[in-house]
């Protein structure tokens, strides 16, 4: 016998000895008294009815390696028992759990096959014991024909439907373990594209500018190159933060990143003599004059995950690109939940994202507040002259928008507002929004989609 085949299967090959064991005990112990117990009476167990009874404990040891060969071998030993006149006794119960082995390994047809067999044997005996005179009657009969089909066919049925369940969990278990792979990467496809695409579309912008004034005005150039190189390191640090948490099982948790953002070089602050607008849409206004403003601003570069903190330095990017940015917040914004802030953030940045590709916007208006158990967000462009700008219809990234507020049990609606313009409101439930890594995976939802702009 190959060394490595015992090793793997000797805690089978033990446990089968017990079971083996036991049930010889159990017959040698009680046949005494089978024939005490049963009218009419019996013939007694002898020598030859232990060696039948040993044969029938012995196959108990191999059944789980040989099941079909055992149920028949143990049923055509049972037959023998009742056709010689022994009694009926526990040898039944060998043969119910060799049937539900068979069930359990065995296909459904060859499983089927092997219990008309059984069945067939043990009946043959029983009949044999009646035409013998060893059963009182036709009642008798019909009670231990009852008994074989019971003993013969019920273990075999109750085995293959315990394999078909097991197969069907397995199953419905690798189903969803897939499911749950692919939501993962339609979210991170999500998180990436978002990141990505409002990055290139400032550094696109940025880019014309410095390409605009790169004779006349150096030192505007400088400061449209310098908003592309924050713009790439802060993309990056993000994306790194958030590949950084995927591989770890989830998007966000905690304050802390689970790596260090990238070094970061210092930022040199603009000086006031720098503020001159180049050219339209290349206006470059003086940084943000409040004190509290820009610390805000800082403490956000050093955050690499997204949330409404990074709000100011989202406002800042969009204020050097020459779209007037007028925000306004109120309520507990620190004390959302991981999703919806992150909901929340990413509508904004996205609804920003479209008014810099898509909309001639002289200003833009942004209104985030927390009451009631609820995030409302209302983004709202207005061009200039308000006849200039077109409707442009809605695209992939609003749908994604609509999937995100809907995967939190909130809702967005999107449309050109009644005097030119576009307007992205969302309201974002609270106290329904799944926490990050509880039941059904990781933030986001089923059914999550990445897409472009509108």
């Amino acid at each position: 016998m190959d060394g490595t085949w015992l090793r793997r299967n000797l805690r089978f090959l033990l446990r089968d000895l017990l079971v083996t064991a036991a049930f010889t005990m159990l017959f040698f112990l009680t046949a005494p008294r089978w024939s005490e117990t049963q009218v009419p009476a019996h013939q007694a167990i002898d020598a030859a009815g232990y060696a039948l009874l040993a044969a029938i404990a012995a196959g108990m040891l191999v059944r789980r390696w040989l099941p079909l060969y055992v149920l028949g071998a143990q049923s055509l030993l049972v037959g023998a028992l009742l056709a010689a006149g022994y009694p009926h006794g526990p040898y039944f119960l060998a043969v119910a759990i060799t049937g539900l082995t068979v069930g359990r390994t065995s296909q459904r047809r060859v499983a089927a096959a092997g219990a008309i067999c059984a069945t067939i044997l043990i009946a043959t005996g029983e009949l044999t014991s009646f035409l013998r005179g060893y059963t009182g009657g036709g009642w008798d009969l019909s009670v231990g024909l009852g008994v074989v089909l019971l003993f013969g066919v019920l273990p075999v049925v109750g085995g293959v439907l315990l394999r078909e369940h097991r197969a069907w969990r397995a199953k419905a278990e690798e189903e969803t373990t897939r499911r749950r792979v692919d939501d993962e990467r339609l979210r991170m496809a999500r998180e990436v594209h978002d990141v990505v695409g409002h990055s290139l579309s400032i550094i696109s912008l940025q880019a014309g500018v410095a390409l605009h004034v790169l004779d006349r005005r150096p030192e505007q150039a400088q400061l449209s190159l310098e908003a592309i190189r924050r713009t790439a390191i802060e993309a990056l640090d993000e994306l790194r933060a958030t590949l950084a948490l995927t591989r770890a099982g989830q998007f966000m948790r905690g304050s802390a990143p689970l790596e260090p953002p990238l070094a970061e070089p210092a930022r040199p602050e603009p000086s006031p003599a720098d503020q001159a607008v180049p050219a339209p849409r290349a206006v470059s206004p003086p940084p943000p004059s409040s004190a509290t403003e820009r610390a805000a601003e800082r403490t956000a570069d050093r955050t690499p995950l997204t949330g409404l903190g990074r709000l100011p330095s989202l406002l800042a990017e969009v204020r050097l690109c020459g779209i007037p940015v007028e925000a306004s917040t109120s309520g507990p914004l620190d004390t959302l939940p991981a999703d919806v802030d992150l909901a929340a953030y990413r509508i904004v940045q996205e609804s920003l994202t479209n008014v810099l590709r898509h909309a001639a916007a002289s200003r833009v208006t942004i209104e985030v507040t927390v009451s009631g158990g609820a995030v409302s967000i209302d983004v709202a462009d207005a061009p200039d002259p308000p006849a200039a700008q077109p409707v442009v219809p809605p695209g992939h990234g609003l749908t994604g928008l609509r999937e995100r507020a809907e995967e939190l049990g909130g809702r967005l609606t999107a449309g050109p507002c009644p005097g030119g313009g576009w307007r992205v409101r969302a309201q974002l439930p609270v106290t329904r929004a799944r926490p990050v890594g509880g039941p059904g995976g990781s933030p986001g939802g089923a059914g999550s989609r990445s897409g472009g702009k509108r």
